[in-house]
């Protein structure tokens, strides 16, 4: 479900540039999910911290971000 918001809020074409980014970058290592959010940041421009911390951080199901 965190992709998907992901999906919506940047738009296909960034998304899955996102993917392709990641799995090139980081085949075959161990990464974190605050690499994760900084390489969605870089490719989409954009300031994620807030869906991410909705979708990730926080106790309840989302409802918004």
């Amino acid at each position: 479900m965190t992709l998907q918001a992901l999906r919506e809020k940047v738009g296909d074409d960034v998304f899955f540039q996102i993917l392709r980014d990641w799995a090139a970058e980081h085949r075959y290592g161990n990464v974190t999910t605050p690499q994760f959010i900084a390489l969605a940041e870089r490719d989409s421009g954009m300031s994620l911290q807030h869906l991410f911390d909705v979708w990730l951080y926080q106790p309840d199901k989302p409802t918004s971000w």
